[in-house]
């Protein structure tokens, strides 16, 4: 029962109208069909949630009980690699790193359930994708992140990982 893959998926909708940030994330080892990642394309799936490229195309299924989204989201530019080409350092050991690239801008239509009521959405959406072979380096704490689509097609993503202090590490 050694788990060969440990899989974590968030999913987050801003509710304007109640002024509040819905959230809710889940992790799983991968196994037994309740959660599984492909190793050749991306194909993710933790409980009823599930991600998927088709082309250019990824397709978004999630549900918690504030909300629920099932969304088609196609690429409109290359994937933005992080860190040095795609290689994104987590500590000052060469050890704590990931693989790791954004896809900002992507035309997004679909679906988004807030409390039960249904509402068909298009916009803008931000996807991550990371993956490494190890965890965080033991003083590492906590990771602060903010990706923004710009007006102008732009991107930015700003993030920094803390110490115990709060401090950046």
């Amino acid at each position: 029962f050694v788990a060969r893959q440990v899989l974590f998926a968030h999913a987050a909708v801003s509710d304007q109208r109640h002024g509040a940030l819905l959230r809710a994330e889940k992790s799983a080892r991968a196994g037994f069909g309740l959660a599984e990642a492909s190793e050749r394309s991306l194909a993710v799936k933790i409980d009823d949630w599930s991600l998927r490229q088709d082309g250019e195309r990824y397709l978004a299924v999630a549900s918690t009980n504030e909300f629920a989204l099932q969304l088609e989201c196609v690429r409109t530019q290359p994937p933005l690699l992080n860190g040095k080409d795609g290689f994104s350092q987590k500590g000052p050991q060469p050890q704590f790193a990931s693989y790791y690239y954004s896809l900002p801008q992507l035309q997004t239509t679909g679906s988004i359930a807030i409390g039960g009521r249904p509402h068909r959405v298009r916009g803008v959406a931000w996807f991550d994708h990371e993956w490494s072979s190890g965890m965080f380096d033991e003083r590492a704490r906590g990771w602060d992140w903010i990706g923004l689509n710009l007006d102008d097609s732009g991107a930015l993503m700003v993030q920094r990982i803390r110490d115990d202090a709060g401090q950046q590490y």
